[in-house]
């Protein structure tokens, strides 16, 4: 739980309770790690504005790396005053640091999106959540009047409008991966029946996948399928290559990916009070589990029942794709690790 400020009024000096909160380094550390977020938000923001195709995404996004921009100087200044430089913070923890190598390396502006605004600022409101609850409201005042402002603006930031886009660019991906498996099917009559009835299956899963987010967006959210753009590069991507590459692109790769990606969103939700939309993404995490075994099964098939060959064939691929995901300019391959990632 968040905890409320205590708002100065006449004849009031404002907080009145002492407790034992964060130590002045314990204070800047956090500090900094909020700086780094919001730093990276600004500069990949403003180098996607000019990719984003709709007006409303490059309006929000003009709007929120300003506001961040701004909140950052407000961070600096109380890194300043906690004695930490604010030109050089600290570098941020391990796993905001995975964090923020993601978002440098979304391919397209709907992935960056998807990171900006259904991992990073969430989990910083929950990072302001917790320094709220535990600092000194006395001794750390200015502190709990920064954070408190930070917080709402970053409420703001992650208003209906985000998610609309953000559950719209989902819906186009799941009518992609059915379209994917289907395609798979029926290019292929030669494979084993069970290939068609797992392809068949996974195009079911895919489409009603989709369904939900249709009926999730008008309901929760406003929207219906067809108020944004939809793109088709992914599914070029893939589509591609022969079957082989497309089992260790989209189910190896792109499907496992998801599982962790649902995972997160449904703690996210939850946390935000979005019960019924969370419990759709833990139904869409059961789902990709045996999509990417499918991946695994039919590719070492095809790999003549050698798994290791059909791993290789993974990192083979994985090789042809830039730091970004998307296919290298020219040629360039990345080197080819030794196992599987």
């Amino acid at each position: 739980m968040r905890r409320e400020p205590d708002h100065a009024g006449p004849g009031r000096l404002g907080p009145d309770r002492l407790t034992l909160g964060y130590d002045v380094d314990q204070n800047a550390i956090r500090f900094s790690n909020y700086l780094h977020v919001l730093r990276e938000l600004v500069h990949l923001s403003a180098g996607w504005l000019a990719l984003a195709p709709e007006f409303e995404v490059k309006y929000a996004l003009g709007d929120h790396l300003h506001d961040d921009a701004r909140a950052i100087s407000k961070i600096r200044r109380r890194l300043y005053e906690l004695r930490h430089p604010s030109d050089y913070p600290g570098v941020p923890a391990e796993e905001l640091t995975e964090l923020l190598d993601r978002l440098d390396q979304a391919p397209t502006p709907t992935e960056y999106l998807e990171l900006a605004y259904g991992e990073a600022k969430p989990a910083l409101i929950r990072a302001f959540g917790v320094h709220l609850e535990n600092l000194d409201p006395v001794s750390d005042e200015p502190s709990l009047r920064l954070l408190t402002k930070l917080v709402s603006q970053q409420d703001r930031h992650l208003a209906p409008e985000e998610q609309r886009h953000f559950f719209h660019a989902l819906m186009d991906a799941e009518i992609c991966a059915a379209e994917l498996m289907a395609r798979n099917s029926h290019e292929q009559p030669e494979m084993p029946w069970d290939f068609h009835v797992d392809m068949a299956r996974q195009t079911w899963d895919e489409m009603r996948h989709a369904k939900l987010h249709s009926l999730l967006m008008p309901k929760e959210l406003g929207c219906h399928w067809g108020d944004y753009p939809v793109g088709f590069s992914y599914f070029r991507s893939v589509y591609a290559h022969d079957l082989l590459g497309r089992l260790a692109l989209f189910n190896s790769t792109s499907e496992q990916k998801a599982m962790w990606r649902h995972s997160h969103r449904r703690k996210v939700l939850v946390e935000r009070g979005q019960r019924q939309i969370a419990q759709v993404f833990d139904y869409l995490l059961a789902d990709e589990v045996p999509h990417v075994h499918n991946g695994s099964r039919w590719g070492t098939y095809l790999c003549g029942g050698d798994e290791a060959a059909y791993k290789a064939k993974i990192r083979e691929l994985r090789a042809e794709l830039d730091e970004t995901g998307a296919p290298a300019p020219n040629g360039q391959r990345k080197p080819v690790p030794s196992r599987a990632r």
